[in-house]
């Protein structure tokens, strides 16, 4: 999908789940390196690109799902500090890991400021504006 004002266009990348996470990275692991496969999925998103992440869990047909919006690279950072910095292969709303997860007695829940507003798309937007130039992919 391609967001346009203006001048200005965006590359938007709709993600849903009805899980609680969106798997982005697995195709790209090798030998259990996360931070690799998170820099391999990082390679292929251009500055211009932004992720909105559409979560239905928990979610009735009668209301709106939770909608979130982050570039790449914030996702990339957050992928990499997830498991306890071991890193993982999909984003998680909120993970408990469990007693036998590596990162056992820890949470990961993506951050608050991602939630879809009218405050956040301008950023994101502002975001995207400033690290986009005319030799960006």
């Amino acid at each position: 999908m391609v967001a346009v004002d203006g001048n200005r266009v965006l590359k938007v990348s709709v993600k849903g789940s009805q899980d609680g996470g969106w798997g982005l990275t697995q195709s790209f692991i090798k030998n259990a390196d996360y931070h690799g496969a998170v820099d391999k999925w990082l390679s292929r998103h251009s500055n211009k690109t932004i992720f909105c992440l559409v979560q239905f869990k928990e979610t009735s047909i009668e209301t709106l799902p939770r909608i979130y919006l982050a570039t790449p690279q914030e996702i990339a950072d957050w992928l990499k500090k997830a498991a306890a910095g071991r890193g993982d292969t999909i984003l998680y709303e909120k993970h408990v890991w469990s007693a036998r997860g590596y990162a056992a007695g820890t949470t990961d829940v993506i951050p608050e400021s991602w939630k879809f507003t009218e405050k956040r798309l301008k950023e994101i937007a502002r975001k995207t504006e400033q690290v986009a130039s005319p030799y960006s992919r």
